[in-house]
């Protein structure tokens, strides 16, 4: 399980709204404030790039689906948690290639 922690848009900078989760790419985990740690396969936090989360997520489970495995890519969560942002719009590159779609 891989979690993305996407940055603040601009409505949220524009109201002062602060980041809620600090991601933890070094140690897999995401902290909730001071009380709570949740740890995880994969954590990238908001300045991750497409490539790097394609790198180390997708890619492997594409090898594997080419080799004949069953894999799954799923974007989940409440709305407005980046879902879209991750999966890729506008100038944010597919994490899925193209070709695959």
């Amino acid at each position: 399980v891989a979690v993305r922690a996407r940055p603040l848009v601009a409505k949220e900078r524009m109201t002062g709204a602060r980041m809620c989760v600090t991601a933890d790419a070094a140690n897999s985990c995401v902290r909730l404030g001071n009380a709570r740690t949740f740890t995880f396969d994969h954590v990238f936090g908001p300045t991750s790039s497409q490539d790097e989360i394609y790198a180390q997520c997708v890619k492997p489970l594409l090898e594997d689906c080419f080799m004949g495995y069953n894999t799954t890519v799923l974007a989940y969560g409440q709305t407005g948690s980046g879902k879209t942002y991750t999966m890729g719009t506008g100038d944010n590159a597919p994490v899925l290639p193209d070709e695959l779609g």
